[in-house]
């Protein structure tokens, strides 16, 4: 066998082993990141009257009290538009959801009963099967997916204070323009669901989805990370039952010995969240995103002296989700001269 035809085998079996791996019995790495997941790993359970924590040597907040997740089993996270997520994370699943009332907060142990849509089939990217595409029920169905990521971003390197955007508006890095629609790119939906997308008729009119009645507890935990592992919150909590096409709701409360005026509070997520400070909502983070640290700064708010509500929502569909949380001065330095309680 002469030295140019093995060179040309060798060269054939390289593209017939890369065409093997591309179909889909290729091995999913996330699929196996995400399997056995301790919850002790990442979370550390608190008790109602646990002593005050204080924001870390970066300034993350890390204690949160944190509900089960509710199921929104998304297909996609493309829609994922201002409408859409403020119809989704302002909409009252259980009484007192939204409580301003310091006192009547929920405490660790809670439970509560919810009617939510049933869990569609499991795996990553298989909630609709071959549509994909926009979330069940939602707009944009047919709308593109944003292009690019929001840019990197470390903790404690927005050491000075973040620039850019309007008061109250999501400050994505590279990510999705804000105020509506993504742009730019493949348009989701697959083939049209194999209903007529293909062919050029309209796909058939998904069925209303099926609803079961949920119960979920609250917990108040000691995150062991500056960013909140959600996605592990929820497996750990369902005894990995639970993992994609869901929203976290959570709440922290911070404790001030003194009026703070004109500081901002700087979020991340994965995927889209709202924030809310004493019943004000004050900071949007809208469409598919990556959590960046200080991807979001809110508008000027003041930390009044005593007990402040701080609240969350965060919404996924396949894939991660978490969330990282901390104020800024007005100089642009991190505040830290505060404690956390989970009451």
């Amino acid at each position: 066998m002469n030295r140019n035809f093995k060179s040309i085998l060798a060269l054939g079996m390289a593209a017939f082993l890369v065409g093997c791996g591309s179909n889909g019995s290729k091995v999913d790495p996330q699929r196996y990141a995400n399997r056995n997941v301790d919850f002790d790993q990442y979370f550390t359970e608190i008790k109602a009257d646990a002593a005050p924590a204080k924001p870390d040597e970066k300034g993350f907040i890390r204690r949160w009290t944190i509900i089960e997740p509710i199921n929104k089993p998304n297909s996609g996270n493309s829609g994922f538009t201002d409408s859409y997520i403020l119809a989704e994370l302002t909409k009252e699943y259980f009484k007192g959801q939204f409580t301003n009332d310091i006192k009547a907060l929920p405490k660790t142990g809670d439970k509560v009963i919810v009617e939510t849509e049933a869990p569609r089939a499991s795996g990553r990217g298989g909630f609709g099967g071959f549509g994909g595409g926009a979330p069940a029920g939602g707009p944009g169905a047919s709308q593109a997916r944003p292009q690019g990521a929001p840019g990197a971003g470390a903790p404690g390197a927005g050491q000075a204070r973040p620039q850019g955007g309007a008061p109250g508006q999501a400050r994505p890095q590279g990510g999705a323009p804000q105020g509506g629609a993504p742009q730019g790119g493949a348009p989701q939906g697959g083939f049209g669901g194999f209903g007529g997308g293909m062919m050029g008729g309209a796909p058939a009119a998904a069925p209303a989805p099926a609803t079961v009645k949920d119960t979920l507890e609250w917990h108040s935990v000691d995150s062991k990370l500056f960013n909140i592992k959600l996605i592990r919150f929820a497996q750990g909590t369902s005894n990995g039952q639970k993992r994609y096409g869901l929203i976290f709701n959570a709440f922290t409360v911070i404790n001030c010995d003194q009026d703070i005026p004109n500081v901002r509070l700087a979020a991340g997520s994965n995927a889209s969240s709202i924030w809310w400070l004493n019943g004000e909502k004050i900071l949007t983070l809208q469409a598919d995103r990556r959590m960046v640290a200080d991807d979001g700064m809110s508008k000027r708010v003041t930390l009044k002296k005593g007990k402040n509500l701080l609240r969350g929502a965060v919404i996924n569909g396949p894939g991660m989700s978490d969330m990282c949380v901390r104020f800024y001065n007005e100089d642009g330095t991190i505040l830290k001269n505060y404690t956390i309680t989970n009451n």
